[in-house]
């Protein structure tokens, strides 16, 4: 098997939609679940087959606090290259080094609700906090 790397795999999140209205230019806004992190490839015709079962899975399980939710949900298949976007992808020069992960799909977190499985943990390491925003040797 190929080593996996961000460019080859997929990963697959639960998305609920919230409302800030002290936000005057964007109030509409999804907090991520990550449930499936750094699938292969080879799983994407799995993944996009039992998206809506997974979907009204979490909409039935899901353990709501907020008083924002506005009702929406989804659940998407994101590709490496936006799941662990940096700024410096963003923004280019002026955030040069900065491998801060621009979105925030639960990258990093293991125990929001609906987590499985991490196909590796080791290239999700590369994005820990300990490794963001150190200077390159």
């Amino acid at each position: 098997m190929d080593k996996l790397t961000k460019n080859n795999t997929v990963h697959l999140v639960y998305g609920r939609e919230y409302q800030d209205t002290d936000d005057k230019y964007d109030q509409f806004f999804y907090s991520y679940n990550t449930i499936f992190r750094n699938v292969p490839l080879k799983y994407l015709n799995l993944l996009l087959r039992n998206k809506d079962k997974i979907k009204n899975y979490c909409d039935k399980n899901y353990n709501e606090s907020a008083t924002n939710f506005v009702g929406s949900t989804k659940v998407e298949i994101i590709t490496g290259d936006e799941y662990y976007q940096t700024y410096e992808d963003v923004f280019g020069d002026i955030a040069y080094r900065d491998n801060s992960l621009f979105n925030d799909y639960g990258q990093l977190w293991n125990g929001r609700q609906f987590f499985k499985y991490d196909f590796d943990p080791s290239l999700t390491e590369s994005y820990s906090y300990k490794n963001l925003n150190k200077k390159a040797s």
